[in-house]
């Protein structure tokens, strides 16, 4: 066995001095074949060679940064895509009501099915139809939406040449976001006194709404959706607050030119919103 250790150390260092005699002998050539050329033309060699070495380091590291930068980029997309992944907004409910003349209202019932997910502007589109489901009329819109939130979008006023068969309602590509948190904007409603009055004729709703924040605010919507006795809707209105105050009240009126109080069931019913994912919309207090 030692006789074996004795005979792998020999062999070991006997490759290593013929390694090293190798690489002598390969400079040795490699002076030889340089001294061939005149001197000049080893000057010439000497500077390509130079060249050479960083343009090797310099492709070397380019195409390992584009390869990271590509990658990097492919995985942000990948990401994305993740995030924006979504469910469509549930339209559970829509119709068109008539007012007076070829003056309508609508309305449309929706619902968020992504709790995690906010839209800060989502745009819509009330189509009214003829009975071929042909579009008498279009009339945009946009509102904002919450993780999960049920929510009425109303459409108050508008002219038709001719009675609307039905009405349907396209959401547009609403952008989706993710909200860790949300500002605390607490809007409070009063109870609404309503009715019918003579001048002029129609179905009055009158009431306050408070700002319990402390941020200014753009625009507070307030829409009124109103139920006869078997829990149909049969009137839409809408008011618009803008610049309220922190702990401002604001009161405010609404009119449907019908005379409806018979056959109304219940309060109406109030929903008080301000869009709290738009920063532009929320001022706060310095």
């Amino acid at each position: 066995m030692r006789f074996c250790g004795i005979l792998k150390e020999t062999m070991s260092d006997f490759q290593k001095e013929k390694i090293e005699i190798e690489i002598q002998e390969k400079e040795i050539e490699t002076k030889e074949f340089l001294q061939s050329f005149s001197k000049e033309r080893r000057y010439a060699i000497y500077i390509l060679v130079g060249l050479l070495i960083p343009i090797f380091f310099i492709a070397k590291y380019s195409v390992s940064a584009t390869y990271l930068h590509f990658f990097k980029a492919n995985r942000e997309i990948g990401v994305h895509e993740a995030i924006v992944t979504s469910l469509p907004v549930q339209i559970l409910e829509t119709n068109a009501l008539s007012i007076l003349g070829n003056s309508y209202s609508a309305y449309a019932l929706i619902k968020n099915p992504n709790k995690d997910l906010v839209a800060s502007e989502l745009k819509y589109v009330f189509h009214f139809q003829d009975a071929e489901g042909k579009d008498l009329v279009s009339q945009e819109g946009k509102t904002f939406i919450l993780g999960g939130e049920q929510k009425y979008i109303v459409m108050p006023n508008v002219k038709i040449f001719q009675a609307p068969v039905s009405v349907k309602v396209e959401i547009t590509d609403p952008v989706w976001k993710r909200r860790l948190s949300l500002p605390n904007v607490v809007l409070k409603s009063g109870v609404p006194k309503y009715g019918d009055q003579t001048d002029p004729i129609g179905f009055y709703i009158s009431n306050s709404l408070y700002n319990q924040s402390t941020y200014t605010l753009g625009t507070v919507k307030v829409n009124a959706v109103v139920f006869d006795n078997s829990g149909k809707v049969i009137a839409v209105t809408q008011y618009t607050a803008n610049t309220v105050s922190p702990q401002q009240t604001r009161d405010y009126k609404m009119f449907w030119p019908l005379p409806i109080a018979a056959n109304v069931l219940g309060d109406p019913k109030i929903f008080v919103e301000t869009n709290i994912l738009d920063d532009t919309n929320l001022k706060a207090a310095e």
